[in-house]
């Protein structure tokens, strides 16, 4: 079988281009490695999506998981291995299957940056990167923060309801946020401790974490704590793309003109995966778009 698109990703973005090609009646497939709804699931709660005052980024995803199940978008869940261009129909290899597609629309997102230091030793034992996920682990308990900006202001504000006291940790002068109003929340918490200027050293602990070494001012000391949350923001998921022939700037973000579109005819990206402003109000206009030229596309038969 060719389909006319497939859609590698359900996130926000992914998921909108699933509707809008069910919606136009097109054949098409998304493949989505773990679950459907995207990050946004591990966010707490989400304020600025248009339509939901206030909700948690859990619903939220389940409401896009739900709104693309009625309009009966066919999701298989396995991970994309290799994308070959060099003629069409291109063809997509899975770890379990390989498909041929007209059209491609990556929304694989990213994953959390890394501190590159001696974490993996203490993932699951008192170290995370998801604080919706792993935050009641730390109830009434004290917890660190390390990060830079709007990840880690987010991640402290997530936490201020939950444990006990929140020390967040940057190695910036200042937290620069994408909107104003979190330093107003951070401000606000009399359970949050910043500290400024610090270089992350080395997590510290014996069967789990218990803190981390750092250096301030030329000075070596250790922070105590229950857990540690990284949040350093993220790096797109496209490794699965080298050697395909679709164009990344030199973060390895996917590089596209305003319509969503890559290098290659007949390849979208949608949503974070493409850099820039990372909302979930922009990967679904990015989703949006990008099966809107689709579908043209399919009916001029291309």
């Amino acid at each position: 079988m060719i389909y006319d698109t497939i859609i590698i990703g359900a996130g926000p973005g992914g998921l909108t281009a699933g509707i809008y090609a069910m919606r136009g009646k097109i054949n098409a497939l998304c493949i989505e490695k773990e679950n459907a709804g995207g990050r946004i699931a591990e966010a707490g709660i989400v304020e600025n999506y248009p339509g939901f005052e206030e909700i948690r980024g859990y619903e939220l995803a389940e409401k896009f998981k739900n709104h693309a199940e009625k309009f009966k978008l066919p999701i298989v869940y396995d991970e994309v291995v290799k994308v070959e261009t060099d003629k069409k129909p291109f063809k997509i290899i899975t770890k379990n299957s390989t498909y041929l597609t007209k059209t491609i629309v990556i929304a694989t997102g990213t994953k959390p940056k890394k501190l590159n230091l001696n974490e993996d030793e203490f993932a699951g034992r008192g170290v995370s990167y998801c604080t919706m996920c792993d935050a009641f682990f730390y109830l009434n308990k004290d917890v660190i923060v390390i990060g830079r900006d709007t990840p880690a202001v987010m991640s402290a504000i997530n936490l201020k309801d939950i444990a006990k006291k929140i020390i967040l940790i940057t190695d910036k002068q200042e937290l620069k946020v994408a909107e104003p109003i979190m330093l107003d929340k951070l401000k606000e918490a009399d359970n949050i401790e910043i500290i400024y200027n610090a270089k992350p050293l080395e997590i510290v602990g014996k069967d789990r974490a218990e803190g981390i070494k750092i250096a301030i001012n030329g000075e070596e000391k250790v922070i105590k704590a229950d857990g540690i949350f990284i949040s350093l923001g993220h790096v797109p998921n496209t490794e699965f793309l080298e050697n395909s022939g679709i164009e990344l700037d030199k973060r390895g973000f996917i590089k596209t003109d305003k319509n969503c579109k890559t290098n290659i005819d007949g390849i979208y990206a949608v949503g974070d995966v493409r850099g820039g402003v990372m909302q979930v109000a922009k990967a679904v206009g990015d989703g949006c778009v990008a099966m809107a030229n689709i579908i043209k596309e399919i009916q001029k038969g291309i």
